[in-house]
């Protein structure tokens, strides 16, 4: 049986996976009303775990990098904490970057967070690659730097300033992971064990930007990495608590079937499985 919903909102966000748990929040912090609609029964999408026997797996999360701690908090933690969920996550700091064991070449290391620490343990594994390592770390300042200036300008970038600021993140853009570790003389080995993250990324490192590469890295080894204690879905729980905090309705087993338009083609609700319509606030 068909029926229309009396409320109305100023939006209505489909589905609850934290793209769409982040687009409530922060449609209810512009003082708008908020309505958040998912087919499943409970909130993350992807984000969440599952059980099967005895065995629970993670779906998606295995940790968060450029976290950072409270006093020195990086680009994820700040922008949970602009959620106003940061502090409804129990967080657990991993203890170690990466603990990387092979069994062709007989690699067991050890890698620690901070860049100072980091190029101690490689030179402990790796005698002689200290300066290597040292101007890798430097270089990837350069691109985070890089980075952060042309995200301030929203990609308006100024030639001059880039040539004059960051003359080697300019240098280094088209070439790959590997091509500018040889360029930095770095050896084999510490090649090896610095690269042992390019599996993230999903491409190895003689075809990889070292943009890209060198982006990740130095956020993750500078701002450590960090995981909630009650794997991903606490996340997902404590942005469904904060958009019920925020005034926002959420429905749960509400799957949308139609995304309603008027005359002029202008968005003005959606209806759902059940029959169920929902109109825009006017």
């Amino acid at each position: 049986m068909e029926r229309i919903v009396e409320k109305t909102y100023d939006a209505v966000v489909i589905g609850a996976g934290n793209g769409g748990l982040a687009a409530a929040i922060r449609v209810l912090q512009g003082n708008k009303s908020c309505l958040l609609l998912e087919k499943h029964n409970l909130p993350g999408g992807f984000a969440t775990s599952f059980k099967r026997g005895r065995f629970e797996f993670e779906a998606s999360l295995h940790e968060l990098n450029d976290f950072g701690s409270p006093d020195d908090p990086g680009d994820i933690r700040t922008l949970f904490r602009s959620f106003g969920i940061e502090d409804k996550i129990e967080w657990i700091r991993i203890p170690e970057a990466y603990h990387l064991i092979t069994t062709d070449k007989k690699y067991d290391c050890e890698m620690p967070f901070g860049i100072d620490a980091f190029i101690d343990k490689m030179e402990y594994y790796v005698p002689g690659s200290r300066k290597s390592m040292t101007d890798f770390f430097e270089l990837c300042n350069e691109v985070r730097d890089a980075q952060t200036y042309s995200n301030s300008v929203n990609g308006n970038t100024d030639s001059d300033y880039m040539k004059s600021h960051f003359p080697n993140f300019i240098k280094a853009g088209s070439y790959s992971v590997n091509e500018v570790l040889d360029a930095l003389k770095m050896p084999k080995k510490a090649q090896d064990i610095l690269n042992a993250y390019w599996c993230y990324l999903g491409v190895d490192c003689d075809r990889m930007s070292f943009l890209h590469y060198g982006s990740m890295v130095i956020r993750y080894i500078t701002k450590d990495a960090w995981m909630p204690a009650m794997k991903s879905h606490e996340i997902s729980l404590a942005f469904d608590q904060r958009i019920r905090e925020l005034g926002g309705d959420i429905w749960y087993n509400s799957e949308v079937s139609e995304i309603l338009c008027d005359s002029s083609h202008k968005i003005n609700g959606v209806k759902l499985t059940d029959g169920t319509t929902i109109v825009s606030a006017k």
